[in-house]
């Protein structure tokens, strides 16, 4: 009987962050976002926008991703940056 590797399998559509004591879902990009993502990334204020647009708030009381990833502090982006590499893998 042939292996059969299940790529459902323990993948999640979205994870989930708190920065700021609000919490944030960055939702996987498809194939086709990613395809867009690297038509563009020769621009950096463009592909940080684009990315930025799969960031969402939880709480209805927290502010848009973009004014408060503007109020990090260092360590914060540190982490955010550690995040994104272990999330997606690069």
């Amino acid at each position: 009987m042939p292996k059969i590797h299940n790529l459902d399998e323990q993948v999640e559509e979205h994870f989930e962050f708190i920065v700021k004591g609000h919490r944030y879902r960055f939702r996987h990009m498809n194939t086709e976002e990613l395809e867009h993502l690297k038509e563009i990334e020769d621009d950096d204020e463009k592909t940080k926008k684009y990315f930025y647009s799969f960031i969402s708030a939880i709480d209805k009381k927290s502010p848009n991703w973009e004014s408060i990833s503007k109020k990090m502090i260092v360590p914060q982006l540190r982490k955010f940056t550690e995040m994104i590499k272990v999330e997606f893998g690069s």
